[in-house]
């Protein structure tokens, strides 16, 4: 069995372990006219499945505007992250065909469409005509953000509905009352010893929020980057798995430190969503977290901190440099669709410039998707809403997505490696963390174990022989 087929098989088994638990136009589009198959001169409804994440909540709600338009009705599931990764997977690897599109984590994007699961975007965006082509402007996405989301064989396999590095964010209000100073390039010595000064254990206000909750896409997206500062990585370039190094080891013990010392309450109990609360209540004085973040913290709908979140790069530590992020949702096409045109349609419409004006005039500025065109940051508008726009280009802009680590790496990708066996390695590593973090095993335990689990990967794959 060569490569590719063990890794679509990694990935089904990793669907069916998980199902037993539990995308643009413009009025002239090139892609406008008809769809295919036997769908022609019928009404053509689209059915998306898509994460539970803010950006999409308001995607579906300006969907009328993209209905008025063309006519193309849209149907939209509504997953949670570790819901959607298992859904689609099952759907896709099959051949199900159940969704036109589906959002997809930058980390997935790439396996998919070497599998032939998702529909290769590169033909159909040359496709287009020169004033469509113009319209949509490809050149205008981040250089690093289409890398993200493409094949180094088979060229992109999604466009970004929305991108996102990670930064710090603090609460100046708290910081300011303890005569506080972020340095704008802290170490993570420097973020600990900061936590610790800013929390309040009788208000109930933690020294820094980081995700606990285990889930290949929970932990493991903090915790990544926090390996990488550290110097660690996941295997070396020959694929021998490096998960007992010592590099590793004070990762995972400063990772456990910082949360026990300053983090909030019940960790393993804390994801995204709930970090995110935490620091928009003011329960948090400082979060690592996703750059996407800064939009629901500036505004004062959602949020009580609003005016008064401040903003550092991603903390260093023995690695110097971009320990930063990529990362963010984008939307594919389903290569089993029968609504092919359409959902191209659609993909342009719902990651272009004309859509992301339309998010702001519609839900302000501050709300519109962040991370996936150098136009948005060069937007008057925006920068006036979002005092975080050029601390995200410059974070964005700073990324190496080929060399996450100070060593070099066999596998791409910051914080996730882009690896078809991850989401199941991923998940793995993810409940040994948490285990280490409630003190259920220990740090020698965990090492030896991850190390097993990497290194059975890596020869299961045939990575290694």
């Amino acid at each position: 069995m060569n490569k590719q087929m063990k890794n679509a098989v990694s990935l089904l088994s990793v669907a069916a372990l998980f199902g037993s638990l539990l995308v643009g136009c413009s009025e002239n589009n090139g892609s406008a006219n008809g769809d295919s198959g036997n769908n022609k001169g019928k009404e053509v409804v689209l059915n998306i499945a898509t994460v539970n994440n803010n950006d999409m909540v308001v995607m579906e709600e300006m969907t009328s505007e993209f209905t008025a338009k063309t006519g193309i009705k849209v149907n939209y599931t509504v997953l949670s992250e570790n819901e959607i990764r298992s859904k689609i997977t099952q759907d896709v690897g099959l051949g199900g065909g159940q969704y036109d599109l589906f959002t997809i984590g930058a980390q997935d994007s790439a396996v998919y469409l070497d599998n032939g699961w998702t529909e290769p975007l590169d033909e159909l965006l040359n496709g287009m005509s020169d004033e469509d082509k113009a319209w949509y402007d490809l050149d205008d996405v981040f250089p690093v953000v289409r890398d993200s989301l493409s094949s180094q064989t088979k060229g992109l396999g999604a466009l970004p509905f929305y991108a996102e590095t990670t930064l710090l964010f603090y609460n100046k209000e708290i910081f300011e009352a303890k005569n506080l100073t972020m340095p704008e390039n802290p170490t993570w010595e420097q973020v600990y010893e900061l936590a610790v000064q800013a929390q309040d254990k009788a208000q109930g206000i933690a020294g820094i929020a980081l995700r606990g909750l285990p889930g290949s896409g929970q932990n493991m997206f903090i915790f990544s980057s926090i390996a990488n500062a550290f110097g660690a990585q996941y295997y070396d370039v020959d694929w021998n798995a490096t998960f007992n190094t010592p590099e590793m080891k004070n990762a995972i013990e400063f990772y456990k430190k910082i949360l026990a010392d300053a983090g909030q309450a019940g960790p393993t109990s804390t994801g995204y969503t709930e970090a995110l609360n935490l620091m928009s209540t003011g329960k948090a004085a400082m979060w690592y977290d996703a750059s996407v973040s800064a939009g629901t913290l500036a505004n004062s709908t959602d949020s009580q901190v609003s005016g008064k979140i401040g903003y550092a790069m991603a903390p260093l530590q023995v690695k110097q440099d971009a320990t930063n992020t990529i990362g963010g949702w984008g939307l594919a096409i389903n290569a089993s669709s029968k609504n092919k045109d359409a959902a191209f349609k659609f993909l342009t419409w719902a990651t272009s410039k004309e859509y992301i004006s339309l998010v702001g005039e519609k839900k302000g500025w501050e709300s519109t998707p962040s991370g996936t065109r150098v136009s948005t940051y060069d937007n008057e508008n925006y920068k006036q809403a979002s005092d975080f726009a050029d601390i995200t280009k410059k974070a964005i802009l700073q990324v190496d997505f080929y060399n996450p680590s100070i060593n070099k790496t066999p596998y791409t990708g910051n914080s996730i490696p882009n690896m078809a066996e991850y989401s199941s390695w991923g998940e793995q590593i993810a409940q040994l963390l948490a285990s280490y973090l409630v003190d259920q095993k220990s740090i020698d335990a965990v090492l030896e174990e991850g190390q097993k689990i990497l290194t059975d990967v890596a020869v299961a794959g045939g990575y290694v022989k």
